[in-house]
């Protein structure tokens, strides 16, 4: 009677420690200095307005789910006893779009970024809305009497779609809003517009190796090589001599949507470097780190793109820095979310700067309308800035 009772009594202490540790333990590692991190390949969600009455509290809950500490440990734990149980990832919508996966499982291993069903799927703004605020984006510039180049990091799903399952939500909004997109971009004609998609494209066939990483949502490093060479070419002839782009063999890599899933899934990747015979860095400012830095290159021997040079990009740009840098220079790059980081003045700070603007954003932010360096007030404030400078 006397071990029941013990058993009974243990029972209910570790029922109570548990239920302490779930309701309790984010709060305990708050304290203890632990944090939410960024692992949705996006910014954590910032706390949305609470005027806006009951129709706020499913952000709130989303915001507050995302800033959970430790979050990232439960995520993998949660995947780790899926794989365990069913053999499978788990299936998590992505925030704010029930019904679409976050990461969608292909053929053979691929993985895909469900951001890109989720913006074709429920856009911001039509594609020809969409497009004429790039067009007014590259009229403010111009008309201050810079140049400007503009080119779209196409999704994954774009040019790498064979390895995609035959089935999966949002499949025929994903294919219909691609087709419109890619249709309307080619017939609107922008100013200092640069095709990457058919480069890849061609690239791919030519070679029978995929642009992008089977576990990333982006590119490869050699793509990242193609993706520097066709912006040297548009801006200026004869740039890409003396430059070769050399496989360095292979290593094992880690992708993004792996992460995401909670499961880190490894693939062997090709390495590639980017040589420009005489080009070297002589000094990088680092201040203003991770929205933006300059970086100055010297060269004897291949040529540079002289004038000063604004590099506006997401993460497609970010990962191809390596391989885009050493054709200029003097080159800033900024973030494409800096609006959303920083104050605006930055923003224009660093275009009143430059003589030469490129600005690079992935497909899928075109598609669904989202994109802060095209939001009214962003072109509102750069147009009255440029207008009033000597």
């Amino acid at each position: 009677m006397t071990l029941v009772r013990t058993r009974a009594a243990w029972g209910r202490r570790s029922r109570a420690l548990a239920a302490v540790l779930f309701f309790c333990g984010p709060a305990l590692a708050f304290a203890a200095g632990e944090r939410a991190v960024e692992i949705e390949n996006r910014r954590l969600p910032q706390l949305p307005a609470l005027s806006r009455g009951w129709a706020v509290v499913p952000e709130v809950e989303a915001w507050a789910s995302a800033h959970l500490p430790l979050r990232q440990h439960a995520v993998r734990a949660h995947a780790a006893l899926s794989e365990l149980l069913f053999r499978e990832a788990p299936s998590y919508g992505t925030a704010g779009a029930p019904g679409y996966p976050r990461v969608i499982e292909g053929r053979d291993g691929w993985l895909y970024f469900g951001d890109d069903v989720t913006e074709a799927c429920r856009p911001r703004w039509s594609i020809t809305e969409t497009l004429r605020r790039v067009r007014r984006l590259a009229e403010i510039v111009r008309k201050s009497g810079r140049r400007f180049l503009f080119t779209v990091a196409p999704d994954k799903t774009t040019v790498v779609p064979d390895r995609l399952p035959e089935r999966f939500p949002g499949q025929t909004c994903l294919r219909n809003r691609k087709q419109e997109f890619w249709a309307a971009l080619r017939a609107a004609d922008l100013p200092g517009f640069v095709e990457l998609r058919d480069r890849l494209e061609r690239a791919q066939r030519e070679s029978g190796t995929p642009a992008y990483w089977r576990t990333d949502s982006h590119w490869t490093e050699h793509s990242a090589g193609l993706y520097g060479a066709e912006l040297a070419r548009a801006l200026q002839p004869g740039l890409s001599r003396d430059t070769r782009l050399v496989k360095t063999g292979q290593t094992p890599r880690n992708g993004d949507l792996g992460g995401l899933l909670g499961i880190p899934v490894e693939e062997r990747v090709e390495r590639w470097r980017l040589v420009r015979d005489g080009v070297r860095p002589v000094r990088q400012d680092d201040r203003d780190l991770p929205v933006s830095f300059r970086t100055v290159h010297r060269s004897d021997r291949a040529p540079l793109y002289r004038p000063r040079t604004l590099l506006i990009g997401d993460s497609f740009t970010r990962n191809s820095l390596p391989w885009v840098l050493p054709y200029f220079a003097d080159l800033t790059y900024l973030r494409s979310d800096a609006p959303a980081r920083t104050d605006l003045d930055h923003l224009v700070e660093r275009v009143a700067g430059s003589e030469t603007v490129v600005f690079e954003i992935v497909e899928r932010y075109l598609v669904g309308g989202h994109a802060e360096l095209l939001d009214d007030a962003v072109l509102a404030a750069l147009d009255e800035a440029l207008r009033t400078l000597p």
